[in-house]
């Protein structure tokens, strides 16, 4: 077995894109959930960003209110071309398999934020490394700050401007990857 460090690092959107990262968390003892995600522009510039905290319940529910809940924001704010990045590859999947999925708990829910991309011009969803995905993991991490709420952030929090400085600058995380 090869092992082998990739260095990964948040990549802004194209030019007139918008980029919608969302993450969701679980406290393992309590069952707590909550999810967090942000928008940005071709310039790495905050647009708007969400904390959330969800109750109880698993990990992708997290993951996929979350992304419901970026999809609302860029929505409410008007964006015409998104691109969406999450670190769950099974949310992932599973939104892109969503009109065959009728008797999955979270059907109705993927459906919805399916309906919400008729709201934009040009889309697009895609799963990344964690390592890409700082700045929404700071977000939703926080969402256990809450009642059970969201916070919408018209500008970004002082408590994250490390995590945001890090995707502006560039800053990379290494990432293990094994192969046979």
């Amino acid at each position: 077995m090869f092992v082998f460090t990739c260095w990964l690092r948040w990549e802004p959107p194209r030019s007139g894109w918008v980029k919608l990262n969302v993450d969701g968390t679980c406290m393992i003892a309590s069952g707590k959930i909550g999810a967090g995600g942000v928008l940005r522009d071709c310039f790495g510039e905050w647009c708007g960003g969400f904390a959330v905290n969800l109750g109880k319940g698993h990990i992708l529910d997290a993951e996929i209110w979350g992304l419901f809940f970026g999809l609302r924001l860029a929505v409410a704010n008007g964006f015409t071309k998104i691109l969406i990045e999450m670190d769950s590859q099974i949310a992932v999947n599973l939104f892109q398999q969503r009109d065959s999925l009728c008797f999955h708990p979270l059907a109705a829910l993927l459906s919805t934020c399916g309906k919400m991309l008729r709201h934009f011009e040009s889309w697009n969803i895609q799963h990344i490394f964690r390592e890409n995905n700082g700045l929404a993991d700071c977000l939703a991490r926080w969402s256990h700050n809450l009642d059970l709420d969201i916070q919408f952030f018209v500008y970004a929090p002082i408590w994250a401007s490390s995590a945001l400085a890090d995707d502006l600058l560039g800053v990379a995380q290494g990432h293990l990857i094994c192969t046979g």
